[in-house]
């Protein structure tokens, strides 16, 4: 079984219909399976973010989720109920979609038999501008190509479903947004939650990514107190002999009963008290140097450990100094990132 299909996409958000969906059904040739073959590891997208699909009824029918149901059809159902399905897919994006994504995007839906069960893979690539140089003896000529969309664009999205046709398959999967201002580990709300319905998995890995993610939002939107004391969380916490942890522990031992709300507001009420388990070594990865700018264009970008010794912060007069032994020196464009 391998079915593929593809439509344009534009955002349609703010209508009040159903859109129809402008694709179907493609015959692949062999080099376009095999390109969409070889994006699977060129994108990585088989380790990027763990997310599970919500149900939209969890007390009634705990195991439905409109996708899921025509990620099924797709895979396991007649030619029509696939189609039929590939359709409401196309269409419920759209309708995800404002005008602040792509104007124009290909959507296309590759559903494959894997490891003696199913797959289904979604790309989504934005429309783009390709140039075509024609030279020859008579003259050169330099046209525009419409209907392209890249596929190695920064706006690429992707996500990728397993499962038999059980009620626990294609109920987890993971996806990747190149486009997330902070990573693909936090793809886009259209993507994530308004098209698939889904939320974040909370493995181990994931988790700690997400929890470096708004600890840094929260320390560089607070100041004083506050600041002081989610600095010394993100010291503190990968050299905790406790390694599971939910946001709402961290908040109840690193912050004030004052500060705590600030914190856990910038967190959805369903996680905060979810546990998950910390990875010292990544959370340490993501947060190696505590970085300053001066008023004057100096940057000082120091190991967390060397604050209060090497390096020296006067918060009241909004003042750093620095005492150290020069190792090298040199001249650049621009300061060391």
């Amino acid at each position: 079984m391998h079915r593929l299909y593809a439509f344009q996409i534009s955002p349609r958000r703010t209508l009040s219909h159903f859109p129809q969906a402008h694709g179907g059904s493609v015959e692949a040739s062999d080099e376009l399976l095999k390109l969409f073959e070889e994006l699977i590891p060129s994108s990585k997208i088989e380790s990027q973010s763990l997310v599970h699909l919500r149900s939209e009824d969890p007390e009634s029918e705990p195991f439905r989720n409109q996708i899921r149901d025509h990620f099924l059809a797709i895979c396991y159902g007649t030619e029509d109920q696939a189609l039929s399905s590939a359709h409401e897919i196309a269409a419920k994006l759209s309708l995800s979609m404002d005008q602040r994504s792509s104007k124009h995007s290909l959507l296309v839906i590759d559903a494959q038999e894997h490891a003696k069960t199913r797959r289904i893979i979604l790309w989504l690539f934005p429309k783009d501008d390709v140039f075509r140089l024609q030279t020859s003896s008579t003259g050169n000529q330099l046209s525009v190509l419409e209907d392209v969309f890249s596929k190695s664009s920064t706006w690429r999205k992707a996500a990728i479903f397993y499962g038999p046709n059980t009620l626990h398959g294609f109920r987890t999967g993971r996806v990747i947004d190149i486009q997330s201002r902070k990573t693909d580990e936090r793809a886009a709300d259209f993507w994530l939650h308004l098209f698939l319905n889904a939320i974040y998995a909370m493995d181990s890995r994931n988790s700690t990514s997400q929890l470096v993610l708004t600890l840094k939002d929260a320390f560089e939107s607070s100041t004083g107190t506050l600041r002081d004391q989610l600095f010394a969380a993100m010291v503190s916490l990968p050299k905790s002999p406790n390694k599971n942890w939910s946001y709402a522990q961290i908040a109840q031992q690193y912050l004030d009963p004052a500060y705590q709300n600030s914190f856990l507001n910038l967190i959805p009420d369903m996680v905060r008290e979810s546990s998950f388990e910390l990875d010292p070594e990544l959370f340490q990865t993501k947060l190696k140097f505590r970085v300053f700018e001066t008023n004057e264009g100096v940057w000082v970008s120091c190991p967390p450990s060397q604050i209060g010794k090497t390096v020296h912060i006067d918060a009241p007069r909004s003042s750093i100094s620095v005492a150290g032994t020069i190792k090298q020196e040199s001249m650049r464009a621009r300061h060391v990132q």
